[in-house]
């Protein structure tokens, strides 16, 4: 499993290259890498750590799975909840067609694509991190790599500002900087807790400053990329992000009862809808495009007509491009721009009903992560940490469509592959 390892950490530490080149190409390289180390994963990993990734990954597949055999069905010429443009292209070219869920089948396919080297990258994550040495790895590898991408904001908000980072790696830089500073700080939280274990243990080789403040320059980074070029509600899912990865702390730490944990999470919650009801929203806007934060009234009018019309199976995963011509009126300016955000792409492109299932599957996900630190002695920070980044990518897909980019969702994958892999102890579970 070294050489996976290796890979893995290589493509991860990339990240930059991938933000700064992100398109088809890099995409498809990506997907070649991962065929590649889920060839390799197969053959490497041996049979112990083999039952207990099944037992971790499992369930969570057959999850998983159900958006992409969604996509799949979008796909394939059933004949059956076809889109109205089908049938259009049925009159106009007087010949039979049998007609598809999706408008543009290729776009739909390269989209499936995408979410299954995701959910493989997960996976690949998952089945290195079982052993606790190579998760520590993988913690480097995303922390060096949420860094750099750090070092780019940075650097174009105060030293190189122009168009050599253009408006959509801009973004997408932002959400891995605010993903990386949960995953800096969870770093720190290892750090703490290593250095009160060795201290506990006298023969133990005492840890060496650097150990504590290398993630402590990271986090420091990446907070400060954040803080350049964060918007309100970037900033406000990044806080709830780190909120919960702080009261995971708290209630272990001081050993918080049942009680103890409502009385901290009740006020959070109540904040939450107090901030979230305080801000503006249009009444013209559905809830998936209320709370976009960057975005031109123009595109904002264009996606609520968009999803208006979409059917409850959506117009096919990818279809966004495709589709916004066709609902742009004679004045609007012609542009490529993305949907103002994730959560309104899904719901136009797999339906509103899809759009909800994710939702609460992501939720149940998140509560069985932080469930799963809880539960956990020593390497809690892992899921404490997933869990986190998982609760601001929510978020975030309802302000901005970063989490299409392929940079922040290669980061929150390889996050959560790690948080499953560690959400159960090894020798707990042979017992």
């Amino acid at each position: 499993m070294a050489l996976v390892r290796n890979l893995l950490v290589i493509l991860i530490c990339t990240l930059p290259v991938i933000l700064m080149g992100d398109g088809l190409v890099v995409q498809g390289l990506i997907a070649a890498i991962v065929a590649i180390l889920l060839a390799l994963t197969a053959v490497s990993l041996r049979p112990g750590e083999t039952g207990f990734f099944i037992t971790i990954a499992g369930p969570l597949a057959l999850v998983a799975a159900v958006p992409a055999l969604w996509i799949l069905l979008q796909i394939l010429p059933l004949g059956i909840l076809v889109h109205p443009i089908w049938n259009s292209a049925q009159a106009a070219l007087h010949r039979p067609l049998l007609g598809r869920i999706s408008i543009d089948p290729a776009a739909s396919l390269i989209a499936l694509g995408q979410y299954l080297s995701l959910t493989a990258i997960a996976c690949i994550t998952t089945s290195i991190a079982v052993d606790r040495q190579r998760a520590e790895w993988i913690l480097f590898a995303i922390t060096a790599a949420a860094t750099l991408v750090s070092l780019v904001v940075i650097t174009h908000e105060l030293f190189l500002p122009g168009p050599w980072l253009a408006e959509r790696p801009q973004i997408a830089a932002i959400d891995c900087a605010s993903l990386g500073t949960i995953i800096a700080a969870s770093a720190c939280i290892r750090a703490v807790e290593r250095y009160e274990t060795q201290s506990a243990r006298p023969q133990s080789e005492p840890m060496t400053p650097r150990a504590v403040l290398t993630p402590g320059s990271a986090l420091v980074i990446c907070a400060a990329a954040f803080a350049l070029g964060a918007n309100r509600e970037v900033l406000f899912a990044t806080g709830y992000g780190l909120l919960a990865l702080a009261y995971m702390l708290v209630i272990r730490r001081f050993r918080v009862g049942l009680l103890g944990t409502a009385a901290m999470t009740i006020p959070a919650i109540w904040i939450a809808v107090v901030l979230v009801t305080a801000r503006p929203i249009p009444h013209d806007l559905s809830l998936p495009l209320a709370f976009a934060s960057q975005s031109s009234p123009r595109l904002m009018a264009l996606s609520q007509r968009m999803l208006d019309d979409a059917p409850a199976v959506g117009t096919g995963a990818g279809t966004f491009a495709a589709l916004a011509p066709i609902y742009r009126e004679i004045d609007d300016p012609p542009s490529d721009s993305p949907a103002p955000t994730a959560a309104g792409a899904i719901a136009i492109e797999l339906g509103k009903p899809m759009l909800w299932l994710i939702v609460a599957a992501t939720i149940g996900l998140i509560l069985l992560l932080f469930r799963a630190s809880l539960l956990r002695g020593r390497d809690s920070f892992y899921s404490a940490m997933a869990g986190s980044c998982l609760l601001t990518l929510l978020l975030m897909c309802f302000t901005n469509a970063g989490l299409f980019a392929t940079a922040p969702a290669l980061l929150g994958a390889s996050c959560l592959g790690l948080g499953l892999a560690q959400s159960k102890s090894r020798k707990a579970t042979a017992a």
